[in-house]
């Protein structure tokens, strides 16, 4: 993003010394308006571009209610316009269930959440898409589940709260707090290490396009002995402290 805007401040730059040079030997005014006009269009164009370069193959995500579904692309109707979702042959698909779907049982009407690379502003090539019921995303979220699903690629975890029927997609980054208790004391541990089954509270902020797709800031493993007591309107008082 950092070098989007120093290009935007050279083509920027680029395009005032060219005005100014235009209007100082055109001939008429009209003759400097209008080649002004053309030089800021190029401007625009050639920003426009390289924002789009700058962004293609960075991971993202949409969300919102599917309106058209053709071939293997889906249009979502999105807080921010309509947006196109190219289903990847080898994305996951999960059902509100938590279950694997197929791309030929999703219909209009059902809103959806889709993660994968940008191709350009208005398109995804997504990997992993979660059919979810639309609710109000909260400013933090604290989840409480089994983890179901695991992409180690991208380090995206699957959980569902089981008395709840909720379904949770949870995103690790560098500042995500991973711990375990481990012959008896409390352990950070690697992404790695976490399994399917295990039971997982975590602690994280949606991000502001995308509903339920919480960011971690801490995931804590559940003890077994402990998964029965555990409420996930709480934090559990075995899980380290938030920074």
């Amino acid at each position: 993003m950092k070098k989007t805007l120093i290009l935007i401040i050279i083509f920027f730059t680029f395009y005032l010394t060219l005005a100014f040079s235009v209007s100082a030997v055109s001939p008429t005014p009209e003759a400097s308006d209008s080649a002004v006009q053309e030089i800021r269009d190029k401007v625009k164009e050639i920003v426009r571009e390289k924002i789009e370069e700058t962004q293609k193959g960075q991971k993202g995500a949409f969300f919102g209610e599917i309106t058209k579904i053709t071939d293997e692309t889906l249009t979502l109707q999105t807080t921010q316009g309509e947006k196109e979702a190219k289903i990847a042959t080898d994305a996951a698909l999960i059902g509100k269930s938590g279950g694997k779907i197929t791309l030929k049982s999703l219909e209009s009407g059902l809103f959806a959440i889709t993660m994968g690379f940008f191709e350009n502003n208005n398109t995804l090539d997504t990997k992993r898409l979660v059919i979810s019921e639309k609710t109000e995303t909260p400013a933090r979220e604290i989840a409480f589940g089994k983890i179901t699903d695991i992409s180690s690629e991208k380090e995206i975890l699957t959980i569902k709260n089981e008395k709840k029927n909720m379904i949770y997609t949870i995103e690790i980054n560098s500042k995500t707090t991973i711990s375990k208790k481990v012959d008896g004391k409390i352990q950070k541990i690697k992404f790695e290490a976490l399994t399917k089954g295990e039971q997982v509270i975590t602690i994280g902020t949606p991000s502001e396009n995308e509903h339920k797709i919480i960011t971690a800031k801490i995931i804590h493993v559940i003890p077994n002995e402990a998964q029965e007591e555990i409420e996930p309107s709480s934090t559990p008082s075995t899980a380290p402290k938030e920074e």
